[in-house]
């Protein structure tokens, strides 16, 4: 189908065209229509945004968030009667990639003990996260982990440990491309799987030998016939590790050519916005794209991918954070948002990322969000000197100051505005402060 998806009303008769692109879970493009209208319209335009959405992939849910951000964006601007660019002609692009149908894991809350209800959404979206888990295993492994978790609210710590080794060896035998970090073994994650168990709150000993004998892991841990480990979040932590990685490659092979031809065969001013893992789609494509002159500006919000991410020394140990590059790949500082009301990734992704404690450094415990905690957490680490903290910005009274040598501007959206946090939670995206944000990164003044 050729033409705009949508088309949002401008001052003066003009309108917005937001296309949308859609991708399968290798970053293959499956809108080349769409693309090739795109490209042959460069020439017209001055500005293009290009959004990723997050933990979502149902098309009309993706399309709500994109014209919900738009227009709330367009409504703000004349408000306050905020300046554009004297040749703005804008061009809305939205990227659709496959990641869940559900609200990320623990967005809900922690998992129930009792078995969910059959009609329930939270039994859908289990059975939809076991799918996703297998059909990255083995034909081998894959009866075996079935045959462990399969409708189970409960095992016990042997079977705990089998499932864990299963999923490991598929999803994480790799060291974590964001980090470097080691992965963990599977007894130094079933400590993991405890604190997950218990709503993300507990704390894991320092060293896996703490709760019991090597190769007993019952003895220390959840004993055969006790409480035993929930298998749910087992998988809602595997789910993590997958969509990370497939935010990665649509960003990488998907995204990433489109985003190379924008900045080297046209003069536009590219924005790129991208939430949760969809942080991760725009990181992956600007990195990718190895531009011959930098996008124009870039906000995160809520981005679901490590906090050291933009560090040239990742926590001491000599490796470079996987976007340590991007922030001078931008024009303007880059912008990222963080909330201590996101429970997602204050209270789970930092454990779900926790990596082995082998060659890390002396400080980190498992599961510490110092190491492991989520950029739409905890805020970056690691960019002292480039970058700075600020309260998330009142609309129409407060501005950001983009000045200053400052590449990386951690925006606080745990501040309370009218009485209400600025970011509520890990979904809240779309509101006066998130579309202020995005005006400061593009108006002229």
């Amino acid at each position: 189908m050729s033409g705009p998806f949508r088309q949002f009303p401008l001052d003066g008769g003009s309108t917005a065209d937001l296309y949308l692109l859609r991708y399968d879970e290798d970053g293959r493009l499956r809108s080349p229509v769409a693309e090739q209208e795109i490209k042959e319209r460069l020439a017209g335009v001055g500005d293009v945004f290009l959004f990723s959405h997050g933990w979502n992939n149902i098309f009309a849910q993706a399309l709500d968030r994109y014209r919900s951000f738009i227009g709330g964006f367009i409504a703000q601007r004349r408000q306050f009667a905020i300046p554009v660019p004297p040749d703005y002609r804008p061009l809305l692009i939205g990227v659709i990639w496959p990641s869940t149908s559900f609200v990320m894991p623990w967005e809900a809350g922690p998992g129930i003990a009792a078995d969910p209800e059959p009609d329930g959404a939270e039994a859908r979206q289990v059975e939809e996260m076991l799918d996703l888990v297998t059909r990255s295993l083995g034909p081998e492994s894959d009866p075996e982990f079935v045959e462990l978790v399969d409708g189970r609210a409960v095992i016990d710590a042997d079977a705990a440990l089998r499932a864990a080794e299963i999923v490991l060896g598929a999803l994480r035998a790799e060291p974590d491309p964001d980090d470097g970090s080691v992965p963990p073994t599977a007894k130094e994650f079933l400590t993991v799987w405890e604190a997950l168990d218990s709503g993300g709150g507990a704390t894991p000993p320092a060293d896996p030998n703490d709760f019991g004998v090597a190769g007993d892991v019952s003895s220390g841990l959840r004993a055969a016939g006790g409480a035993g480990f929930d298998p749910r979040n087992l998988l809602r932590a595997a789910t993590v590790w997958r969509m990370k990685a497939r935010a990665g490659e649509v960003g990488a092979r998907g995204v990433g050519p489109l985003v190379a031809h924008i900045l080297r065969e046209s003069g536009v001013r590219l924005h790129l916005v991208g939430h949760s893992f969809g942080a991760k789609v725009v990181l992956s494509a600007l990195a990718s794209a190895a531009p011959s002159r930098p996008a124009r500006s870039m906000l995160l919000l809520q981005a679901a991918i490590n906090r050291w991410c933009f560090a040239a020394d990742v926590a001491g140990t000599g490796r470079p954070g996987v976007h340590h590059s991007i922030p001078d790949l931008v024009e303007r500082p880059l912008l990222t948002t963080f909330s201590a009301f996101d429970e997602p990734l204050t209270k789970a992704f930092h454990l779900a990322m926790r990596a082995s404690r082998q060659g890390q450094p002396g400080f980190a415990a498992l599961g510490d969000p110092e190491l492991y905690g989520a950029l739409g957490g905890f805020g970056p680490a690691g960019v002292e000197g480039i970058s700075a903290v600020r309260p998330a910005a009142v609309p129409g009274r407060e501005r950001y100051d983009l000045g200053g040598g400052l590449r990386v501007i951690a925006v606080d959206g745990g501040v309370e505005i009218d009485g209400k946090p600025a970011i509520a939670g890990h979904g809240e995206v779309s509101n006066p402060t998130t579309w202020w944000a995005m005006h400061a990164l593009t108006r002229p003044d």
